[in-house]
Parts: structure tokens; sequence; C-alpha cells
């Protein structure tokens, strides 16, 4: 199958097609079809509609789509439509980031999506006025016509045959409209036609140039654009027979074709690098003059961009030409102005042709961009007419630009510099000057072309044909979170579930979206807000197909990252801090709309909206407080198996990330950063202040395939839920020191990982809440979420309300450390309360405790006996240890990676199972392998600083990031393990019952521990008061626990839970009564019961005290 790809150059006048064949039989070059392209103008202002505007793209796609019909041969097909087009813009996303007075109402809008509503009406009125009627009415075929659009009828393009020198007369056929009327000039006088100026220059026209040299590119490559010109009538309508079924079925897809976008100037450069006259050539510098000045740099076809001899991201526009201005206001149309402006003043003066006058002034740099439209027409008419100055402004402007390239082409070794934009349509009044200028420096040459159009469509095609497959959008062998919960519970459940009192969740798209347009239909506007890393073009390409095949009217997508700060770093670097290390610091003090967005962008974003539309991505909610607002939520654990494969990302990060000499992080690592220093305190306070004003709430961690509820009865449920035990979704990591416990023991994860050295529980910072309805349908949300409209009902009373009461502040974690068939963990410490505050914003210190759950010689009987099988911690140094010595060698371990014999400075405790250890910070501490940890913790949990890491590998290959100079800094050398041995009190014994025993924790510890050891009876009943202060539980040891409480909000009636062995659960202090009962499972009716153990965590009285 041969293929072709639909390539088009879009600028701000005029849009250009092409049919590029990207895959022949007998040739691999790309080709343009016939060497044939389409060119229709426009008229746009800054009233311009960009419905309209976008009809006149259509009807130009029409054009190839048009050809392609006429000259279909059996095995073409179209893939594929690639996009050339001038920046600022997402490209990979399509969204316009244009601000200027001609595309103002484009500022923000996706692009790709009114395309595609566009194609789908196009295939639709080509379905009704070519197939349908030639194959349901058998009258003759009807007089060729243009397809229709949006309802009106175009103009048809003008053919125009041309012919190559020194060939025979074999026509090149180029398609171009009748032109459209300037309204800027507002006479035709004022503006020679295009081929006047660019196809042979008058002889008798001279520009009495003071510095003169021939043109360095010979006559015939100037001829190859324009020779003879001969007017033919042009676009044939496809007669009916020619639709056979396979070629309607191409024509049907194009509806579904993905459109891509390129910088245009890099577009151009690779198109006009793959000339046949500059193939020669292996470094290129292209440049775009217009409105905007751009380049690309290409060496032997690659786009260089990161490289020591070309500036940075290979942009020359930001590049500074003085101590006011940058490039881009030089050498663009704004800059030609200026200059022209400057020779007026200094008309009269003796030194009015020093160019080394030509600075810009800070109130100049401001003027008024409108006087700048369509000057180079004004400026050329003038200077046809003998204006001087007029004829100076360009011999300036083209020196100037010679004297600023110069560095840049030295540089980069260049041999050749092509030129294109709107001001190849006076090329004649610049590029001898500018050739004359860069011949006294270097070899380069630099030529306009006039071919543009062709080149960026032929640039964007070898774009797309050369992009490599997308990868898969996440990483992880875990499961997707099912739409509908079905499995087994009588086990460790993965996904515990809470339901709904009232109403239902939502699944899918189809209804979603219905319920979107009936909002849409009441307002003519609709917000959709969502968290980091939210897939926000997912959601707008589907609302926007299903409004398209529903409703009559053409709905607009506008981004609110349009408005996003992009150039403002000194907050971000400050909260990301240290680029070599992990940590940053909480950027609690941050606001999104005060502190990320551009209030610029934002007031002409808002101003310039044409209506109906639909405002998508994160800060959107900002743009109308009145409007219908949805919000879409992403669990964090997805976040993070998304950003293993870079289909997300930080929104927050700076737009260059700080660069090291030495830095260990890798992409992953320093995304991971950003989220939790920057993005995660931003975006989670945004969630929390929308709450009240959600209108549908959507979870969207399943691609195509969302649940959701409506605002009412999400807000409802939550309050619901804050009134009973509550079980977070946990999840499971792998690591490099990582057992196989956790996989034989929660059976429902997945078997193909390698092994799960963590299990999250009970990490407020990370987990989610399910929501279930009475049809088993899922949805989750973040906790924080849920904490921060409750915390009064989770926390109780007035003291910890006072401490706690913020959505991320909810303060005791737990979670599982595996290292059964593992290794060890890293040697570690956590920094002091102090420390941790000053350095990374956290109101509480990482202290921590170890509850031993299981050991390998007790959980495998062969390995009873088995010393290799033996469990231990490490924790506290030896006596007399010398602060120094043991700093160095860490020091020169991680230096020249040798080991150390650690267990010369760090006491080696063996471990049983029920053991208790007391880490408060600063403790020098590491689980060793074969046992199964439970982390009884502050809720802080990324601040280890990792010592010594036994010189081993992360999973991705990389050496483990260490913490030496932060570690050794918040070490207390008189702490010993055995010291920090919790030694159990028991403070009540109901005889064949229970027993209750306090596990008194560290005085630096504002958490304490209880523990409930039961007799294995289902008629126990132990009643239990959370005295107004919460309960974290795990049952540590039995089959399963059954919690019986009191329901507020249904009459008071008896409402029970059950929750399995190794289930982290939370009794808020809402509950005031529990009653416990151990549950004993019939499956194992040979052996003898096993006693029950559950842990019962909770806040201390004087925690205030602790934390001062």
């Amino acid at each position: 199958m041969s293929s072709l790809v639909i390539g088009l150059d879009i600028n701000d006048s005029r849009i250009t097609s092409a049919l590029v064949r990207i895959e022949q039989l007998t040739c691999k070059r790309l080709s343009i079809e016939r060497d044939t392209y389409f060119t229709r103008s426009f008229d746009i202002n800054s009233d311009s509609n960009p419905r309209n505007i976008i009809s006149v793209w259509i009807q130009c796609i029409n054009d190839a789509i048009l050809d392609f019909a006429n000259h279909y041969q059996e095995h073409d097909n179209i893939v594929g439509i690639s996009i050339g087009m001038s920046g600022p813009m997402d490209y990979e996303s399509g969204i316009c980031y244009i601000q200027s007075p001609k595309f103002n109402k484009f500022f923000g809008l996706n692009i790709r999506l009114s395309l595609q509503n566009g194609l789908k009406n196009l295939i639709a009125d080509w379905k009704h006025d070519y197939y349908d009627k030639y194959h349901t009415e058998s009258t003759a075929p009807s007089s060729r016509k243009q397809a229709i659009l949006d309802g009106s009828r175009l103009q048809p393009p003008k053919s125009m045959t041309i012919t190559l020198p020194g060939t025979s007369r074999t026509p090149i056929l180029v398609n171009s409209p009748l032109p459209s009327l300037d309204k800027v000039l507002q006479c035709e006088s004022l503006r020679k036609n295009f081929i006047h100026y660019c196809g042979r220059q008058d002889d008798g026209y001279d520009m009495s140039y003071e510095n003169t040299v021939d043109s360095s590119i010979c006559r015939s490559r100037r001829d190859t654009y324009f020779h003879d010109i001969e007017m033919t009538s042009s676009n044939q309508s496809p007669e009916a027979n020619d639709f056979n079924p396979r070629l309607w079925k191409i024509l049907e897809q194009i509806v579904h074709l993905p459109i891509s976008f390129y910088n245009s100037t890099v577009c151009f450069g690779l198109g006009e690098a793959n000339d046949a006259y500059n193939q020669h050539y292996e470094r290129i510098i292209a440049l775009t003059l217009g409105s905007s000045f751009s380049s690309a740099f290409i060496d032997r076809g690659e786009i260089i961009i990161n490289r020591e001899d070309v500036p940075l991201d290979g942009i020359l526009a930001k590049c500074p030409y003085d101590q006011h201005s940058i490039a881009d206001d030089w050498f663009s149309t704004r800059g030609l102005l200026k200059i022209y402006k400057k020779l007026l003043r200094h008309e009269s003066s003796d030194d009015s042709s020093d160019t080394s006058s030509m600075t810009l002034s800070i109130d100049e740099r401001q003027q008024n961009e409108n006087d700048s439209l369509d000057i180079e027409h004004v400026l050329a008419d003038q200077a046809s007419n003998g204006d001087s100055i007029a004829v100076k402004t360009f011999e300036i402007f083209a020196h100037l630009l010679g004297q600023f390239l110069i560095p840049y082409i030295n540089a980069f070794h260049t041999q050749l510099i092509v030129i294109g934009g709107n001001l190849t349509e006076v090329w004649y009044l610049l590029e001898n000057q500018l050739n004359c200028t860069i011949k006294k420096y270097s070899q380069a040459q630099a030529y306009f072309s006039l071919s543009q159009g062709k080149s960026i469509c032929f640039g964007a095609a070898q774009q797309l044909s050369s992009e490599k497959s997308k990868r898969s959008f996440r990483k992880t062998h875990q499961y997707l979170l099912p739409v509908t919960k079905i499995m087994d519970t009588s086990q460790y459940d993965i996904y515990p579930t809470h339901q709904i009192p009232s109403g239902d969740i939502g699944s899918g798209y189809q209804q979603l979206n219905e319920k979107l347009c009936n909002l849409m239909e009441k307002n003519d506007i609709l917000l959709i807000d969502g968290f980091v890393g939210t897939c926000f073009n997912e959601y707008a390409h589907q609302l926007n197909k299903y409004y398209s095949q529903n409703k009559l009217s053409s709905l607009l997508f506008y981004d609110s990252r349009t408005f996003l700060q992009t150039d403002s770093n000194l907050d971000r670097e400050f909260h990301l801090k240290n680029p070599k290390s992990l940590f940053g610091k909480l950027a609690s003090d941050l606001d999104l709309k005060k502190d990320f967005i551009d209030s610029k962008k934002f007031e002409f974003f808002k101003n310039n909206l044409s209506y109906p539309c639909v405002i998508i991505g994160p800060g959107s909610s900002y743009v109308n407080e009145t409007s219908p607002l949805v919000y879409i939520d992403l669990a964090k654990n997805e976040l993070y198996y998304r950003i293993s494969t870079e289909t997300s990302f930080s929104y927050l990060k700076p737009t260059r990330r700080l660069k090291s000499d030495d830095s260990e992080l890798t992409s992953a690592m320093y995304e991971q950063k950003c989220l939790y220093f920057l993005d995660y305190p931003v975006f989670n306070k945004l969630k929390q202040e929308l709450l009240p004003r959600i209108n549908y709430f959507i979870d969207s961690q399943r691609p195509n395939c969302p649940t959701w509820i409506d605002g009412y009865t999400f807000r409802q449920a939550l309050t619901h839920i804050a009134n009973q035990p509550i079980r977070l979704r946990p999840w499971f990591e792998s690591g490099p020191w990582g057992g196989q416990w956790l996989k034989t023991v929660c059976k429902n994860i997945s078997q193909h990982a390698k092994n799960y050295a963590w299990s999250f529980e009970m990490v407020t910072s990370e987990n989610g809440l399910l929501l279930s309805d009475v049809n088993n349908h899922l949805l989750e949300l973040s906790w924080d979420l849920f904490y921060g409209s409750q915390a009064s009902k989770i926390l109780g009373n007035d003291i910890h309300r006072r401490l706690f009461s913020n959505a991320n502040d909810f303060p005791i974690r737990f979670d599982f450390l595996d290292t059964i068939d593992g290794g060890n963990l890293s040697i570690q410490c956590n920094p002091s309360l102090e420390y941790i505050r000053t350095n990374f914003g956290e109101k509480i210190t990482q202290d921590e405790a170890y509850y031993i759950v299981e050991t390998k010689q007790h959980w495998q009987q062969a390995s009873a006996n088995d010393p290799t099988s033996s469990s231990y911690i490490y924790l506290g140094f030896h006596e007399n240890i010398d602060h120094e010595k043991f700093h160095q060698a860490l020091v020169q371990s991680d230096r020249k990676k040798q080991e150390i014999n650690i267990e010369k400075y760090v006491q080696r405790i063996p471990t049983n199972v029920h053991d208790f250890f007391l880490i408060p910070n600063q403790t020098i501490h590491a689980a060793g392998r074969n046992q199964v940890v439970l982390e009884i913790s502050a809720r802080p949990h990324i601040y280890t600083f990792k010592l010594y890491d036994w010189l081993r590998l992360g999973l991705d290959g990389h050496p483990r990031l260490l913490n030496i100079e932060d570690g050794i800094k918040n070490l207390k050398f008189d702490r010993h393990g055995e010291q920090l041995r919790c030694q159990p009190i028991s403070l009540k014994i109901e005889q064949d019952q229970y027993e209750e025993q306090h596990l008194p924790t560290h005085d630096l510890h504002f958490y304490d521990v209880q523990r409930l050891i039961i007799e294995p009876n289902e008629n126990i009943q132990i009643i239990r008061s959370t005295e107004n202060r919460f309960h974290l539980c795990m049952l540590v040891e039995g089959d399963a626990i059954e919690i019986q409480f009191d329901s507020h909000d249904n009459n008071q009636e008896k409402q029970i839970r059950q929750y399995n062995y190794i289930e982290t659960f939370l009794i808020p202090a809402s509950i005031n009564e529990y009653r416990l009962r151990p549950i004993i499972n019939n499956n194992n009716k040979d052996t003898r019961p096993q006693k029950f153990t559950l842990l019962i965590a909770f806040l201390k009285w004087d925690c205030e005290k602790i934390l001062e």
C-alpha cells in the first residue's frame, strides 16, 4: 500500500495544502504528488470568528482530497494530516498560543478539535453531494461543482501551470485562490501582485544600494519558482462512478485521521533541506521573517535544539539584541517599522545611516503592534516609487540581520541560510545586502525561498513520517481499577469500597457527554478543571465528537494552559532547591491564580472567547465563577505510572530544569519531585476550593472509560462516609530490596511484578478513597479532598483539629515493607522537627516505628532452623563511635564504590513476630531481610536520608541516590538499639477473651499504640470508645475482625463492617463507640485457630506540646 499525507502550511493570511507521498513501492523518498499544491487566502482581524477562518482551512484540505479522488489509484491511502504552523503553540495538543491582534480569538483554541469537527461536516457533505446522491438516484451525474462547507461557497482556486527553465514544457501544477481584498491598505495600488515581486526583477529598477554584490543564488534556481504562467480551469469534481467502495472507505476515514502540528519554520527548513538544490548542504539555518522571527538549525537533516553550537532550544528570537530588546523585536515586521520610524525622525541628521543607533527603548518596545500589520507591502510600494527612506529601511534591516546572525552562523559552521515568511515577498529589497554583510565574516550564503508553502507542506509530512510510535500510557504491572467490582473479598481486598447513600455512579462517555451538553445549552459555556496529570485532551476530544454528532452548531474548545505562566521560575526554583536532591520545600504558600497564572494573558483569554465554548484545563474554573464546572481527578499512583512513560508531567515545574553537572535525578525522579513540592500543594488547595461548585466529578484513571458522579450526590456521599469506618485503596510498588510475601498474601494483586517492596496502606498524601453504588460501579477520589471537607468528623476534639485540620495534614501513616527473600533496606535516618520545618516546609517530621508482622522463619516451616533465613534490623550506633570517621567512611564508599562493614558502626538486632521498635527522628536504622515490617509513622514519607545502600542499583539500572550530607546533620550517636525496643505494658485482661496492652512510643512520637490480643472465639465482643479521637487499626494476626457501630444518618441503626488480615481501617472520631468481634474462616478446619492481634494507633493528648 502506498501512503499519502495531506501537508498544510497555515500562516496569517493564507493556507496551502499538498498531497505528500511518504511511502512508494519503488522509492523511499518523499515527494509531492504531481508537484501540485493548493492555496487559499483569508481575511482575519480581531473580530473574526474562528469558525469562519477554519472553514477556509477545511476548504483547502478539501482541495487536496478532491485531487486525491480525481487521481485515485488502487493502492493509495491517506494516513494523516500534517500541519506546519507558526507559534507559539502547543504542537502536541494542537493548541494555539498566538497572542496577536489578528488571532486574538484563536488564543487558547484547540485547533485540532475544530478541524476534526470541520472534517466531519466536510465528509458528510461529500456523502450527501456525491456518494448518496449517485447511489440512490437513477439520474445522470450533475454538473461539476465545489463541495459545500458550512453552508457557504468559496470561489474556486485558480490553476497556474509552471514550467522549469531549460526543460520541455511539462507543467508543474500550482493552485492558488483569487486574491482577497487587503483590509489594511484598502487600495489595490498599494499592494503589488505577488508575481510582480517574486517572478523576475524589473530590469529598469535600480535599488541604488551603497554596498551591492551579485546574488549568490543562480538565475536558474530563482526561475524555478515562476516561469511562464497559463491560466486554466482547475478544480474538477469526481464523477459518480469514481466512488468505488474502497475509495469511499478511505474518504470516510478522513474524519478519524491523526492531525499533527509542527513548527512551521522547522517544517520549512526540513522541506528546503530536502530540495534538490540544497541536498549537498549539511548545516542549514532556516529563518522565517514576518510578524515574528523564527529559526531552525538543521544538521544533516536533523533538527538541533540542545547543543553547544546553537542557542537555547534553537530559538534565535529570544536571544538578546541590546539591553532592552530581543531579536524578535527587530527581525520581524515590528522591527522593520521601528527602523523606518527612526529614519524618519533622523532624516536630516548626519548620522542617519549609522546603524549603531538602531537600539530600542523600553517605551518603543511596548508600542502597539497593530502599526506593523502589512508594513512590508506599504514600504515595498514606497521603495518601488523611489522613496529613499523606504529603500534604506530594507537595507538597514538586512544589514542588522546579517550582523546579528554572524556569531550563530560561525558557531554552527553554517553553509546555507534559507529564509521564508512574509518578507520573502520583498526578497529583492533584502537578499543582496544580507549576503553582502554575511560574506564579510562567513562563507555561508543566504537566499529567500519563494516556495515556502510547498516546503512547509513537505517538511510537515516528513516529520509525521519520522515520528516514533507512541509509548504505552502507563508503566506498571498493576491492574487498572475496574469499572465494576466483582472480585472475592473474603481475603485481602485491594479495592475496598464505600457505598454512596443515594444516586448512582455513571460510567463511559455517552451519558456523561449528554449531561455536559445539556449544561452547555443552558449556559453557552462549560468549565472543565482538573488535577495535575489529567489527560484533558481525551475529554475534549470525546465531548467534541459527541457534540458534533448531536448538535447543529460548532463548539470551540479553549485550553486554560494558555494562560499559565511559563517564564517565571524564581518561586519554583526556590521550592525545588538543590537540583541534585530529591527534596525541595513545599509550596504551601503558593496559590495557582496568584502565583502561576499570567494575569495579562488571563484577561486577554477571557475577553476573546467565541461562544459557545468549553474552557478546559487547570485553572479553567477561574474564567467564570458562576458557570457550570466539571472536575476531573486522577489517582496519584496512576499519575506516577504515566510519569514513567512521559505521558503525564508536572504542570508547575520550571520551564527549564535546573541544571547540575553531577545531578543524579532521572527524568521520572525530577517530575515526582516537582509534583510533590509544587503541584500537589497547589492543586490540592484548588480542588478543595472548588468542591462546593462542582457539577460533575470525574475519575479519569481509565483511558476512554471514565466514571463520574453529579456534584450534589458526591458531596452528600462524603458527608455520609465520614460517619463510618474508612479504608483507603492500597497500592503496591516494587523495589531493589523487595520481597515475595505480599504477592502470596495479597492474592488479587498482579503476580507479574518481580517483587513488592511497599504496600501503601494509609499514606494519605498518596492513597485514594473508593466510592461504589448499588451496581458496584467504582469511583476514586483523593484522600485529601475527602479529609479536607470532613476533618472535624475524623479528628473530633479541638486539640487535634487545631493541629491537623488542613486537607494535607492527616497525621499518621501505615505501610508495609516486605523483605522476605529480598534484601536489606538502605542504612538511613530521618530529619529532626526543626530541620524538616526549616528546609522542607513540613509541619511534622518523619518519626517512625517498626512492628514485625512476619518473618521468614516463622512463615515458612522449612526455614525455621535455617540461619540464612534469620531476620534482623539495624538500629542505633555502637558505643563510642567517632562521628567524623563514620562520615568519611560513607563519603569514601560513595566516591570509590567500596563496601562498608556497616556492623562496625551500627547495631544489628534479631527480630521476631510482634516485636515493636521505636525509631524517633535522627535515629540510624534499616529493616533487614527476611521479614515484613508494618511502618507506623508520622505522615511524611519521602524524607529518608539514605547513608549507605550496599552499592546496589535501583530497578531503573541507575545508582540509588544517597543523602549523606543531610543525613550526617541528623544523627543521634547516643541512641542504641535495645533502648529502642518497645516493652509492652498490660492494661487489662479479660480471662479467656482478650488482653489489652499499651505499646508505649518514644517521647518524640506524638502518637501512641495499643494492642488487643483476642482469643479465637466468635462469641467474644469487645466494646471500645474512641474518646473523641480517631483510631487507626490493623489486624496483624487472625482471619478477620468485625466492627459494629451505630449509624448517624439511619436512625441509629446497627451497622457492620468486616476487615481481613492486614487490612488497614480508620475509625473516625464521629463514631463514639464500636464493638469488635473476631471472625474465624472455615478454610483451616484441621488447624487450631490462632489468636487475633489488633493494633490501634491514635494521637496523644499532649501532641501539641510535643510538636512545639
